[in-house]
């Protein structure tokens, strides 16, 4: 089987790393040929890949180059006998489809709760409703039943859907954390994501406030202007340092004693599973998209009230909250959810069932 994925660049994020990370050595490669297309820029995520992959830039400049980009994608389809087209993220979805030839099945992965998305421009979101998602021919990849509940009554959908969650690396599962199990005498925080308004990391700031006096710290990683963050922390004498963004996540991610992430809407977060998988704790904004997916393996918390907040991390300080039991029955449950292999498995299978329709389809028509 030869799947050409395609994505609007390799520049980390959720939708790439998890990517990068089903191309890499022991996942997909070991299936199936694989055809990697982006549309700006590289980056070191591309060092994860099997050796196998097959990676092609199609250096897209913006709307001068939209009709060379639609060419440059029908030909890398048709020229590799590409059996299945998997696609990525907002305008990977409609440009694709565009230049998919109607034999080959397309699939592509909704990576956000639909409704709750306000981080695509309203013309994009347009094209790939009108483009694409309306087509009865579409075939789509949700995070979660939530999430798939959320998109169905967004979109007249009239294409097939399925659910996949994404998977964590197998690497985070072999991390343990560094904290010891005696009652706590501080608490240093982590929280990840790139400096965007819908990560709300300005709640956080909010939150710490009310923390000044207690040994209760936050590294907030992510990339993004952290100026007006520093100028709020520095002002306020926040227990609270913006470390940009980093490739070694994977490194420092043990020694924290608690993830946290006050978000006003997600998919189906990486960052939240692999804190899991290390074993940390979580604290996370009592969303729906969360509280579906992560269910009883996290300590919840509004968006409305930061004082309530501070007095949750308080009480966990003076130990009044046993958080380690619940982020041991967290890792049991990522094992079970969001394992590579699992997602492999269940990948295929949808591959397999959309090429078989094809081919039915096409054998049908000869008749």
């Amino acid at each position: 089987m030869k799947v050409l994925h395609i994505i609007n660049s390799m520049n980390p994020g959720g939708a790439e790393i998890l990517l990068a990370n089903s191309l890499s050595p022991g996942g997909l490669p070991e299936y199936t040929e694989n055809h990697l297309a982006f549309f700006m820029g590289p980056s070191y995520l591309l060092e994860a890949l099997d050796n196998s992959v097959k990676v092609h830039f199609l250096d897209y400049k913006g709307a001068a180059t939209i009709v060379s980009l639609i060419k440059k994608i029908r030909a890398l389809i048709v020229d590799n006998k590409i059996d299945i087209v998997h696609t990525h993220l907002n305008p990977a979805s409609f440009y694709t489809h565009i230049a998919c030839p109607k034999n080959i099945p397309q699939v592509h992965t909704i990576h956000t709760t639909y409704s709750m998305d306000t981080a695509q421009s309203s013309s994009k979101l347009w094209a790939e409703k009108y483009i694409y998602l309306l087509k009865e021919n579409t075939n789509i990849i949700l995070l979660s039943d939530f999430t798939k509940s959320d998109f169905l009554k967004s979109i007249p959908f009239k294409g097939k859907s399925f659910v996949l969650n994404n998977f964590v690396s197998d690497d985070y599962f072999n991390i343990k954390p560094i904290y010891q199990l005696q009652p706590f005498q501080q608490i240093k925080l982590i929280a990840i994501g790139s400096l965007q308004k819908l990560k709300n990391f300005e709640y956080l700031l909010q939150v710490f406030y009310y923390l000044k006096n207690y040994n209760i710290s936050l590294d907030i990683f992510g990339g993004g202007d952290k100026d007006p963050y520093n100028t709020i922390i520095k002002e306020n004498g926040l227990n609270v340092t913006m470390m940009g963004h980093s490739s070694n996540l994977k490194g420092l991610i043990n020694q924290y004693d608690l993830f946290i992430m006050p978000s006003k809407f997600e998919g189906f977060p990486l960052s939240v599973f692999e804190a899991m998988a290390v074993g940390l704790p979580l604290m996370l904004s009592d969303i729906l998209p969360l509280k579906s997916i992560v269910k009883e393996n996290a300590l919840y918390f509004p968006l409305n009230d930061p004082k309530k907040v501070a007095n949750q991390l308080i009480n966990i300080l003076q130990n009044k909250i046993d958080i380690r039991a619940m982020a041991t029955k967290a890792n049991i449950y990522a094992e079970k959810t969001v394992r590579r292999q699992t997602y492999i498995d269940k990948l295929l299978t949808i591959y397999d069932g959309l090429i078989i329709e094809k081919n039915v389809r096409n054998s049908a028509a000869k008749v």
